[in-house]
């Protein structure tokens, strides 16, 4: 049976790590950041064997890894979709002066991408100025959830 998760597992929980074709491929035919692997001369010739062979495996593999990134992403897409990071912005509109909320969350794409999707929450005065009001928490997930469910239903977050 599986463990029963949390609200501990859930506060210190970390969106998985996104693996892809696109990134892995990049980082190894050009950046290559991993400190060891460089020295003053570049590489040397048994490491660009070793990269080399690590993109040919990447080649072989690349429809696998395809797959992988775009069940990794439904699964992140599908749980902001249930319960979505709000971010909460107090904006001036400084022709009129009205103070206003709007919430914004971002949705990953393929690709490192990410989509914004912004609601507009109304007067800031509804919910006393405060941007960690929880009625504001509230009813920008509400409109984030119909927002993400609207934008998804027309296919904008596809992969």
């Amino acid at each position: 049976m599986a463990k029963q998760i949390t609200k501990k597992d859930v506060i210190k929980s970390k969106t998985p790590t996104i693996v892809s074709y696109e990134t892995l491929y990049e980082e190894f035919e050009h950046g290559l950041k991993f400190k060891p692997a460089l020295s003053d001369k570049g590489l040397s010739r048994p490491l660009i064997e070793e990269r080399h062979r690590i993109l040919n495996v990447l080649d072989k593999h690349k429809d696998a890894l395809s797959e992988i990134e775009d069940a990794i992403l439904d699964l992140i897409q599908k749980s902001i979709r249930m319960n979505p990071p709000v971010y909460i912005a107090k904006t001036k509109d400084p022709k009129t002066e009205k103070v206003y909320f709007n919430a914004k969350t971002f949705i990953p794409l393929k690709g490192g991408k990410k989509k914004e999707v912004k609601v507009y929450l109304g007067s800031a005065a509804l919910y006393d100025n405060d941007t960690k009001s929880p009625v504001a928490k509230a009813k920008a997930i509400e409109k984030l959830q119909k927002a993400i469910a609207d934008k998804s239903s027309k296919g904008e977050f596809k992969n």
